[in-house]
């Protein structure tokens, strides 16, 4: 049975012979990782694999003592993450989780529905706010009846002190007085 050009089996006959049709095409041949020729071979067809030295480590693998530096006083060599290798910047990972408490106000007597854009709304005319925080109950997702605003100037948080102590809010009266720092 003769089978026209173009065929399956024409095709397939010519697919094993990919690599050198894309050299002669002019297209960007691979390099070997064994010998380290570009041809028409990859690595797990190169014809000089028996003759290459055998390596077990990885090319890229970084050497061991730039991951691993002596702890003091320990006879082994630890790791020790960059942070705290000597030289690191210490400052850098608790300051940022700090915060300024200094202009923090206490909001409690919250209704179960108040969220925290709730309360950006009601303390926003007072003055720049950096953080809102409404304590949220996990098991049923309601507050729970507090929450923390905090300001960029203290004026402006003595000033939303002074106006909002005593307001009626979501048929509640709430209470706002300047938030005590926390025991760390």
């Amino acid at each position: 049975m003769d089978l026209p050009t173009g065929t399956k089996a024409e095709e397939s006959k010519v697919a094993g012979d990919n690599l050198a049709q894309l050299g002669k095409a002019g297209a960007v041949l691979m390099v070997c990782r064994t010998c380290g020729k570009k041809g028409d071979h990859w690595t797990s067809r190169c014809p000089y694999k028996d003759l290459a030295p055998q390596t077990d480590a990885f090319v890229d693998k970084p050497p061991a003592s730039d991951t691993t530096v002596a702890a003091p006083g320990a006879g082994k060599a630890a790791y020790v993450p960059p942070s705290m290798r000597p030289g690191a910047e210490r400052a850098s990972g608790s300051d940022m989780r700090r915060r300024n408490d200094e202009n923090s106000v206490r909001v409690t007597n919250l209704s179960e529905d108040t969220r925290e854009p709730d309360l950006l709304e009601l303390f926003r005319p007072f003055g720049a706010v950096t953080r809102v925080y409404v304590a949220i109950d996990q098991k049923t997702g309601m507050s729970r009846g507090f929450g923390f605003v905090n300001f960029v100037n203290r004026e402006d948080a003595e000033r939303a002190i002074n106006k909002l102590n005593g307001y009626g809010y979501d048929s509640l009266i709430l209470r706002v007085e300047w938030a005590t720092p926390r025991a760390t």
